[in-house]
């Protein structure tokens, strides 16, 4: 270890030193353009671009002349003139979205004329798939891409938002909405493989293993989004791999003169699907409105009826004084070009965002550099840097508390200061405004550096090697205080607690390629070793019985008590990799990687997996049998993949028994003591996936229609399953590798473009996929473990308790008395038929996550203007709504004697609390939805005004998000995880984006 820190510290001064070199070489290059030449003879060449198959003119096309920066953009009627010098034999590029870039020598010719194809999309696309690229038609894995229109035209604060609903077979569920997009979302590709260990896949950074956030990610600085569903396109990752891969590329240098870009929006944001509150006279009826007896009558306190009474309640509400109208606004400015030699492209951008709950505010700031320079033809170095800055303090009320204070409460002071209990006879419920009293400080700083060298060995033709040195570093500060202003002031006499933490991790990875084209052969090695090193510390100080406010937490020395303490982890993790791709003939291909990872924290005899997978593909398009359907179907490709991956994504030091602090008091004097905290598990080692995938890649009609099917079975192994154990050994589980789970599904994704005309012109893109998870053994017994809520052949995610099925009516009364209800109350099902209400009676109401997804894009342009229009849905969702408690003022239809309906229970006290131990049995719901998420309508300054203006391109855009949700869900977000979490936003955007 010793020789590795050295060798990566000396290659790092080493790469510090070369970048210092290609800076002054950048220098030197851009002064030797400003330098003024001698004018040589030139000619004029012109001409038109059209489109090779509809002969229509192409407006923007890019014509440049070779190795240089110089060059022109078509106008409205396709034509360009360039000034070229009198020699001839100048190669031109012309180059096109969505067509094949097409080079053209002239020689010394006055008119060129050029005509375009359209790209082969299905065929000659080039995707990433993990330490390296293959054309689409050489791929035999299931490897879906994010599309470009999405990542050019979406706009987005968080990488996520251009994943959600995009890709077939990837479900993300928001857990909050706030202001702060690390807010947080589940990540699952192909549902859950693991019961207790993480099922978040892994995120991969223009060729490295990120860790921090996804958030710190500019998204204008995103060039592409690939994710990795099967064992053959993820096992060269292997470890982690079990749960799916994303690979994000960010956006890099290109030869040609320096291009800015300057993208900027505004927007505001307004809560939806908000419900009515109960106002004060509402919440007097339902306090006096329990018809069931008069006992169960629930009267005001003497304080909530003097403000009754008073009628100060009608000038205010709780949603007034909580929530307000949010708004966010961007700007990023970026800069690219270069030359033969060197090319770069660095951006900076600024993210600030008010949310909808007082309080909620988030300020991001991100810079990046990629630098790329060709010293020679066999050298190259290059650098991707990111640095981010993120501010998320300030506490903020809790969104909940809007539902279930009461609306005859005083939440202010005579001398307008917060009053911590407004409700004076009832000194447990306190203000939500009180969270404003507090000091509140969370940031983080983060770094994120790749550097690589990249060497192709002039003396073995086709081979390379390329040395990536990876390191990662954030550092975060969260503090907070609760004075002698906060509730807290008479029994410890204030409160507080800082926590600064340090994640640190580097990766030092060789990878060496070999790709050799013979006859009708081609082949392409990839071989890997590489080290990588996890780092995690927190220093923590929590303090309390403070005598003033004044210095806040820094006077914590000075408090009554005084708690230190310090937390730790580090991991590591040795792999070695191989992978082989063949193909014969662009028609048969083969597929075969193995992988070998050694981690540290499982067991001494199990730290080590080896994780190979195969997969072999058919082009059958290009079969010579298959020539005379070559103009309908041009692309059809068939894939088979099977193989193992794996996963070790639990807290370290599993395998180790740990202690700790335990104190306790002797004779009145405290005394430091242990106590047991994790039994550990010597044996522990990798949960391993077993997956297998078949798919049907096609595209019809030269590509305007292109497509895949994929039907795939993935079954997981030694699960890291946290098993509840007795107490009597002093811990309450243990990690374990035992259990079996199963998931199977279909994913169908389909482009097209349908209309493709001079002025206007129409795509398509839809993404379909079903997901059935369950599990097949826990431990090797056949049995369920219903403590965890854990049962054979059910999803790993269920809802297993009492079911709703209505309210007892006056009819229902003698039947009702048997239960121990009265009509009004809550009526569930006798599950076991026994005639009372017991723990038997619980049963499996579906699972909250969705069995079907999907997700629907429509592209529309006509002349300068185009309309963008995306949309996305889930089924087969059943979840709990915590609204439907009678703890939350939410006005619904409740039961009365002269409303016996069957839609809420009566107000009575125990008309949903009567089955013993305060159980309040939840109410689920079908959270089926259909969302338009995203509407932009967009103007394109037409050409001639930019050349007027001496701008590139101009757009400005107006954008609605979240618009409409179309749902039987009766709660706030029928998306939302965590349904007590600040919800969905409304948001309208108004945005430009300009290039010079």
């Amino acid at each position: 270890m010793k020789i590795i820190k050295c060798f990566e510290k000396h290659s790092l001064a080493y790469l510090n030193g070369l970048l210092c070199k290609k800076a002054l070489f950048v220098f030197f290059i851009f002064t030797i353009f400003l330098i003024p030449s001698k004018a040589a003879d030139t000619v004029i060449v012109s001409g038109t671009v059209t489109d090779a198959t509809t002969g229509e003119p192409l407006i923007g096309v890019t014509v440049v002349v070779k190795g240089t920066s110089q060059g022109v953009v078509t106008d409205v009627d396709g034509n360009y003139r360039l000034s070229l010098p009198s020699t001839d034999n100048e190669f031109l590029l012309f180059s096109y979205v969505g067509y094949t870039t097409t080079e053209k020598l002239w020689k010394g010719e006055t008119v060129l004329n050029v005509s375009l194809a359209p790209q082969l999309i299905g065929l000659d696309e080039v995707v990433v798939v993990g330490y390296g690229t293959q054309k689409k038609s050489d791929i035999t894995g299931a490897v879906a891409s994010v599309s470009k229109d999405r990542i050019n035209n979406g706009v987005a604060t968080d990488a996520i938002q251009y994943l959600q609903g995009a890709v077939a077979g990837l479900n993300i569920t928001p857990t909050q909405a706030g202001a702060n997009p690390e807010s947080g979302a589940v990540l699952l590709i192909r549902g859950r493989n693991s019961i207790s260990a993480s099922n978040d896949p892994l995120i991969v950074l223009d060729g490295v293993t990120f860790y921090g956030s996804l958030s710190d990610i500019n998204p204008k600085d995103i060039e592409s989004i690939e994710v990795l569903k099967d064992a053959s396109s993820s096992a060269i990752y292997g470890s982690r791999a079990s749960n799916g891969v994303i690979l994000i590329q960010t956006v890099k240098g290109v030869k040609g003169k320096p291009t800015i870009r300057y993208d900027a929006f505004y927007s505001i944001q307004s809560v939806a699907n908000f419900p009515h509150l109960m106002n004060g006279d509402e919440y007097l009826d339902f306090k006096q409105g329990a018809d069931v007896s008069d006992e169960e009558n629930l009267p005001l306190t003497d304080s909530e009826q003097e403000v009754y009474d008073s009628g100060s309640y009608k000038s205010w509400t709780w949603r007034d004084l909580i929530i307000q109208n949010g708004n966010s606004t961007r700007h990023n400015l970026s800069v690219s070009g270069g030359n033969d030699r060197i090319t770069y492209n660095t951006s900076f951008s600024y993210l600030g965002t008010t949310g909808i709950v007082l309080n909620d505010k988030y300020q991001r700031g991100t810079s990046r550099i990629n630098l790329k320079s060709d010293m020679n033809n066999w050298l190259t170095l290059g650098t991707n840097v990111m640095l981010s800055y993120t501010d998320n303090s300030g506490a903020t009320p809790s969104f909940i508390d809007v539902f279930n204070k009461s609306p005859l409460a005083v939440p202010f002071n005579p001398d307008g200061s917060i009053n911590i209990y407004p409700i004076a006879d009832e000194p447990r419920k306190l203000n939500p405004l009180e969270p404003l009293l507090y000091d509140d400080l969370n940031r983080r700083y983060a770094i994120s550096a790749n550097n690589y060298i990249n060497i192709e060995l002039p003396f073995i033709k086709g081979f390379s090697y390329q040395l990536n040195t990876g390191v990662q570093y954030s550092s975060t500060e969260k503090n907070w205080y609760h004075g002698l202003n906060t509730n807290l002031a008479d029994d410890i006499k204030g409160e507080s607690r800082t926590n600064n933490g340090a994640d640190h991790s580097y990766i030092l990875e060789n990878i060496f390629s070999y790709k050799r084209d013979f006859a009708r052969h081609s082949l392409f090695l990839t071989g890997l070793y590489s080290l990588e090193e996890k780092e995690n510390k927190n220093t923590i100080i929590s303090a309390s019985g403070f005598s003033n406010d004044f210095l806040s937490w820094y006077g914590a020395p000075q408090a009554s008590k005084y708690t230190p303490d310090y937390e730790y982890s580090k991991t590591d993790l040795i792999s070695q990799m191989l992978r082989l791709n063949y193909s014969y003939d662009s028609r048969y291909l083969f597929t075969g990687t193995v992988r070998r990872d050694g981690y540290s924290g499982f067991g001494e005899k199990r730290k080590y997996g080896v994780f190979p997978s195969a997969a072999i593909g058919w082009n059958i398009a290009n079969e010579s049998f298959f020539s005379n359907a070559k103009e309908s179907v041009n692309t059809l490709k068939l894939r088979l993949s099977y193989g193992k991956n794996g996963n070790q994504a639990i807290v370290p030091y599993q395998t180790l028994s740990q202690l700790g602090a335990g104190d306790y008091n002797s004779s009145g004097v405290p005394q430091p003591g242990y106590i047991p905290i994790t039994l550990g598990t010597a044996t522990l080692g990798w949960e391993t996936t077993y997956a297998f995938n078949v798919g049907l890649d096609f595209g019809l009609f030269n590509s305007r229609i292109t497509g895949e099917i994929n039907v795939y079975n993935n079954n997981t192994e030694d699960l890291l399953l946290k098993r509840s154990i007795s107490a009597v050994h002093g811990v309450n589980y243990i990690f374990q590798n035992i259990g079996k789970t199963n998931n199977e599904g279909v994913e169908f994704m389909v482009n097209a473009n349908l209309i493709q005309t001079r002025d206007f012109s129409w795509s398509t893109n839809l993404n379909m996929s079903t997901i059935h998870t369950k599990i097949v053994d826990l431990y090797g017994d056949g049995k369920d473990d219903v403590a965890n809520n854990w049962f054979i052949g059910q999803p790993i995610m269920v809802n297993y308790d009492y079911k709703f099925i209505g309210v007892w009516q006056q009819s229902d009364e003698i039947l009702a008395e048997q239960y121990g209800a009265k009509p009004g109350y809550a009526r569930y099902d006798d599950f076991n038929k026994d005639g009372v209400y017991g723990p038997a009676d619980r049963q499996l109401i579906g699972s909250p996550e969705p069995s079907f997804t999907w997700g629907l894009t429509n592209n529309f342009k006509y002349n300068d203007f185009s309309l963008s229009f995306f949309m996305y849905g889930k089924t087969g969702v059943l979840k709990a709504n915590p609204y439907k408690d009678r703890t939350y003022l939410i006005k619904q239809n409740y039961w009365t004697v002269d409303n016996p309906t069957n839609d809420y229970w009566s107000n009575a006290s125990q008309a949903n609390k009567y089955l013993g131990k305060g159980n309040y049995p939840s109410v689920y719901e079908n959270a089926d939805f259909v969302r338009v998420k995203e509407v932009t309508l967009a103007y394109s300054i037409p050409r001639k005004a930019l050349n007027v203006i001496r701008l590139e391109n101009a757009k400005v855009y107006f954008t609605g998000k979240n618009l409409f949700t179309f749902t039987k869900w009766g709660a706030l977000d029928p998306e939302l995880d965590n349904q007590r979490a600040i919800p969905l936003q409304r948001e309208y955007i108004l945005g430009l984006n300009l290039s010079f």
